[in-house]
């Protein structure tokens, strides 16, 4: 074989072995997903908050008594209806220190529309908006007005009206508490990359303590 040849030869192996490099880099995150295990999960902590300083928010709690009117409902998130026995726990705890609570509600639905056990009182704050709370609504100066520095965050779905409201009062700088019994979904995964997000996100993480409804204690207020 002459010098050429061998050059050729030299030459395909390279392009064979890149292409081999390729075809082993180019499996995507898809690609992988039957072979990710899940990782450890975190701590939960016990958390006191001071009710002169916190808000209650209860995000799209609208639909138990009417499915048509929201998604916390027994047709596609029975987790939600579970939960709210709990949540009405933490809201009445809330209420009796003095904590104010600030609830949203989807776009299809009006007040009366919200839980039962979980209704408003008159004066309560009530937005009404997408994902995000925060936007196109008044909630921040709802907050501001009040002097609020802490939120604690329920509501569903986790990954849609929690994580985004959470996640925006993080990166505005307030403290989030977000209680893993308090934030339903359709599929308990969700539940899961939620909660790891908010454990381990960068500008959230370091904002949030993730907790349960009975750890949470109201203090005095300060």
């Amino acid at each position: 074989m002459g010098f050429p040849s061998v050059m050729r030869s030299a030459g395909l192996a390279i392009i064979v072995s890149v292409a081999g490099i390729s075809a082993a880099h180019a499996a995507t995150i898809v690609d992988e997903w039957k072979t990710i295990k899940a990782p450890e999960a975190p701590k939960l902590g016990d958390v006191t908050v001071d009710p002169s300083t916190t808000a209650l928010l209860l995000l799209d709690f609208n639909g138990a008594q009417n499915p048509e009117k929201g998604p916390c409902n027994s047709k596609v998130k029975p987790r939600c209806i579970a939960e709210l026995p709990h949540v009405a726990k933490l809201m009445k705890e809330a209420r009796d220190s003095g904590t104010p609570v600030v609830y949203s509600i989807t776009s299809n639905a009006a007040p009366e529309d919200i839980a039962t056990v979980l209704a408003p009182k008159d004066g309560d704050p009530i937005v009404k908006s997408g994902a995000n709370k925060f936007i196109n609504t008044d909630l921040d100066k709802i907050l501001a007005d009040r002097h609020i520095k802490t939120v604690i965050v329920t509501g569903t779905a986790s990954e849609g009206a929690v994580l985004n409201t959470a996640a925006y009062a993080a990166l505005k700088g307030m403290d989030v508490v977000l209680p893993v019994d308090g934030m339903s979904s359709t599929d308990p995964y969700a539940e899961q990359y939620v909660t790891w997000h908010f454990a381990n996100a960068p500008g959230v993480s370091a904002k949030t303590k993730l907790t349960t409804i009975d750890a949470i204690k109201f203090g005095k207020a300060g």
